[in-house]
Protein backbone atom coordinates (compact mmCIF):
# COMPACT_ATOMS: atom_id res chain seq x y z
CA UNK A 1 0.00 0.00 0.00
CA UNK A 2 2.84 2.38 0.88
CA UNK A 3 4.64 1.76 -2.41
CA UNK A 4 1.44 2.26 -4.43
CA UNK A 5 0.64 5.52 -2.63
CA UNK A 6 4.19 6.74 -3.18
CA UNK A 7 4.10 5.84 -6.86
CA UNK A 8 0.80 7.70 -7.25
CA UNK A 9 2.07 10.83 -5.48
CA UNK A 10 5.35 10.96 -7.42
CA UNK A 11 3.45 10.39 -10.68
CA UNK A 12 1.12 13.28 -9.86
CA UNK A 13 4.16 15.49 -9.15
CA UNK A 14 5.75 14.51 -12.49
CA UNK A 15 2.54 15.19 -14.41
CA UNK A 16 1.91 18.52 -12.63
CA UNK A 17 5.49 19.57 -13.35
CA UNK A 18 5.27 18.64 -17.05
CA UNK A 19 1.73 19.85 -17.70
CA UNK A 20 1.60 23.01 -15.61
CA UNK A 21 4.89 24.30 -14.18
CA UNK A 22 7.13 23.67 -17.21
CA UNK A 23 4.64 25.43 -19.47
CA UNK A 24 4.73 28.69 -17.50
CA UNK A 25 6.35 31.57 -19.41
CA UNK A 26 9.35 31.72 -17.03
CA UNK A 27 12.79 30.20 -17.45
CA UNK A 28 12.79 29.17 -13.79
CA UNK A 29 10.21 27.82 -11.45
CA UNK A 30 9.59 25.35 -8.65
CA UNK A 31 10.65 21.76 -9.17
CA UNK A 32 7.82 19.60 -7.82
CA UNK A 33 9.55 16.40 -8.93
CA UNK A 34 12.66 17.26 -6.93
CA UNK A 35 10.51 17.94 -3.87
CA UNK A 36 8.71 14.59 -4.26
CA UNK A 37 11.98 12.70 -4.69
CA UNK A 38 13.48 14.36 -1.59
CA UNK A 39 10.43 13.32 0.45
CA UNK A 40 10.80 9.72 -0.71
CA UNK A 41 14.55 9.78 -0.09
CA UNK A 42 13.96 10.93 3.49
CA UNK A 43 11.81 7.87 4.18
CA UNK A 44 13.54 5.00 2.38
CA UNK A 45 16.91 3.35 1.82
CA UNK A 46 19.50 4.74 -0.61
CA UNK A 47 18.89 2.13 -3.34
CA UNK A 48 15.13 2.73 -3.41
CA UNK A 49 15.68 6.49 -3.31
CA UNK A 50 18.09 6.32 -6.25
CA UNK A 51 15.59 4.22 -8.20
CA UNK A 52 12.81 6.72 -7.51
CA UNK A 53 15.06 9.63 -8.49
CA UNK A 54 16.13 7.91 -11.69
CA UNK A 55 12.57 6.98 -12.70
CA UNK A 56 11.16 10.44 -11.95
CA UNK A 57 14.09 12.14 -13.69
CA UNK A 58 13.78 9.91 -16.74
CA UNK A 59 10.06 10.68 -16.92
CA UNK A 60 10.89 14.39 -16.94
CA UNK A 61 13.57 13.80 -19.59
CA UNK A 62 11.10 12.23 -22.02
CA UNK A 63 7.96 14.29 -21.32
CA UNK A 64 7.55 17.47 -23.37
CA UNK A 65 8.70 20.24 -23.27
CA UNK A 66 12.09 18.62 -22.54
CA UNK A 67 14.78 20.41 -24.50
CA UNK A 68 17.89 18.76 -23.11
CA UNK A 69 19.66 15.45 -23.75
CA UNK A 70 17.75 12.46 -22.41
CA UNK A 71 19.17 11.13 -19.15
CA UNK A 72 20.64 14.41 -17.92
CA UNK A 73 17.95 15.05 -15.30
CA UNK A 74 17.66 11.33 -14.48
CA UNK A 75 21.36 11.22 -13.62
CA UNK A 76 21.23 14.29 -11.43
CA UNK A 77 18.05 13.25 -9.56
CA UNK A 78 19.31 9.69 -9.08
CA UNK A 79 22.54 10.87 -7.45
CA UNK A 80 20.74 13.53 -5.38
CA UNK A 81 18.16 11.06 -4.04
CA UNK A 82 20.87 8.54 -3.22
CA UNK A 83 22.91 11.14 -1.33
CA UNK A 84 19.92 12.50 0.60
CA UNK A 85 18.89 9.01 1.69
CA UNK A 86 22.47 8.09 2.54
CA UNK A 87 22.79 11.27 4.61
CA UNK A 88 19.57 10.45 6.45
CA UNK A 89 20.68 6.89 7.12
CA UNK A 90 24.15 7.86 8.34
CA UNK A 91 23.17 10.83 10.48
CA UNK A 92 20.10 9.28 12.08
CA UNK A 93 17.70 11.92 10.78
CA UNK A 94 14.26 10.52 11.48
CA UNK A 95 15.58 7.37 13.11
CA UNK A 96 14.84 4.10 11.36
CA UNK A 97 13.50 3.81 7.82
CA UNK A 98 9.86 4.85 7.80
CA UNK A 99 10.17 7.43 10.57
CA UNK A 100 9.87 10.97 9.32
CA UNK A 101 12.05 13.95 9.90
CA UNK A 102 10.62 17.21 11.19
CA UNK A 103 8.87 19.41 8.62
CA UNK A 104 11.47 22.17 9.01
CA UNK A 105 14.34 19.74 8.53
CA UNK A 106 12.64 18.30 5.45
CA UNK A 107 12.19 21.76 3.93
CA UNK A 108 15.81 22.66 4.74
CA UNK A 109 17.03 19.50 3.06
CA UNK A 110 14.77 20.29 0.09
CA UNK A 111 16.35 23.75 -0.22
CA UNK A 112 19.92 22.43 -0.05
CA UNK A 113 19.09 19.65 -2.50
CA UNK A 114 17.46 22.12 -4.91
CA UNK A 115 20.66 24.19 -4.95
CA UNK A 116 22.80 21.07 -5.41
CA UNK A 117 20.61 19.68 -8.19
CA UNK A 118 20.54 23.05 -9.97
CA UNK A 119 24.32 23.37 -9.87
CA UNK A 120 24.83 19.72 -10.85
CA UNK A 121 22.41 20.04 -13.75
CA UNK A 122 24.31 23.12 -14.95
CA UNK A 123 27.66 21.34 -14.55
CA UNK A 124 26.47 18.36 -16.60
CA UNK A 125 25.13 20.79 -19.21
CA UNK A 126 28.44 22.64 -19.30
CA UNK A 127 30.33 19.37 -19.79
CA UNK A 128 27.94 18.45 -22.63
CA UNK A 129 28.48 21.81 -24.32
CA UNK A 130 25.12 23.43 -23.52
CA UNK A 131 25.37 27.06 -24.70
CA UNK A 132 22.71 28.21 -22.22
CA UNK A 133 24.99 27.57 -19.24
CA UNK A 134 26.41 30.93 -18.21
CA UNK A 135 27.31 32.19 -14.76
CA UNK A 136 24.49 34.76 -14.76
CA UNK A 137 21.86 32.30 -15.99
CA UNK A 138 22.92 29.61 -13.53
CA UNK A 139 22.95 32.06 -10.62
CA UNK A 140 19.43 33.30 -11.28
CA UNK A 141 17.94 29.92 -12.18
CA UNK A 142 19.48 28.10 -9.23
CA UNK A 143 18.74 30.84 -6.70
CA UNK A 144 15.17 31.57 -7.71
CA UNK A 145 14.45 27.93 -8.51
CA UNK A 146 15.67 26.74 -5.11
CA UNK A 147 13.62 29.38 -3.32
CA UNK A 148 10.45 28.54 -5.25
CA UNK A 149 11.05 24.79 -4.90
CA UNK A 150 11.34 25.16 -1.14
CA UNK A 151 8.24 27.34 -0.80
CA UNK A 152 5.96 25.50 -3.23
CA UNK A 153 7.64 22.18 -2.48
CA UNK A 154 6.17 22.26 1.02
CA UNK A 155 2.86 21.36 -0.63
CA UNK A 156 4.54 18.24 -2.03
CA UNK A 157 7.13 17.23 0.59
CA UNK A 158 4.97 17.35 3.69
CA UNK A 159 1.99 15.33 2.37
CA UNK A 160 4.33 12.64 1.03
CA UNK A 161 6.17 12.45 4.36
CA UNK A 162 2.91 12.21 6.30
CA UNK A 163 1.40 9.63 3.96
CA UNK A 164 4.50 7.45 3.97
CA UNK A 165 4.64 7.65 7.78
CA UNK A 166 0.96 6.77 8.10
CA UNK A 167 1.38 3.79 5.78
CA UNK A 168 4.67 2.61 7.28
CA UNK A 169 5.16 -1.10 7.02
CA UNK A 170 5.11 -2.85 10.34
CA UNK A 171 7.90 -5.22 11.29
CA UNK A 172 5.20 -7.77 12.09
CA UNK A 173 3.31 -7.45 8.82
CA UNK A 174 5.02 -10.38 7.14
CA UNK A 175 4.81 -14.04 8.02
CA UNK A 176 8.10 -15.79 8.17
CA UNK A 177 8.26 -19.28 6.75
CA UNK A 178 10.08 -22.31 8.19
CA UNK A 179 13.35 -21.53 9.91
CA UNK A 180 14.61 -25.12 9.92
CA UNK A 181 14.40 -28.23 7.78
CA UNK A 182 11.80 -29.77 10.14
CA UNK A 183 9.23 -27.02 9.56
CA UNK A 184 7.75 -24.34 11.77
Amino acid sequence: MRAAATLLMVTVAVLAQAAIVNRLPFEWGPDLVLAAVVAVALTTNPAAAAGCGFAAGLAMDVLPPAEHPMGRYALVLCVAAYLVSLLRANTGLGGAVGNTVSPWTALGITAVTAVGVGLSYALVGFMLGDGNVTLAAVSVRVGVGALLTTLIGALVVLPILWTRAALAESDFATIQGPTSLRGW
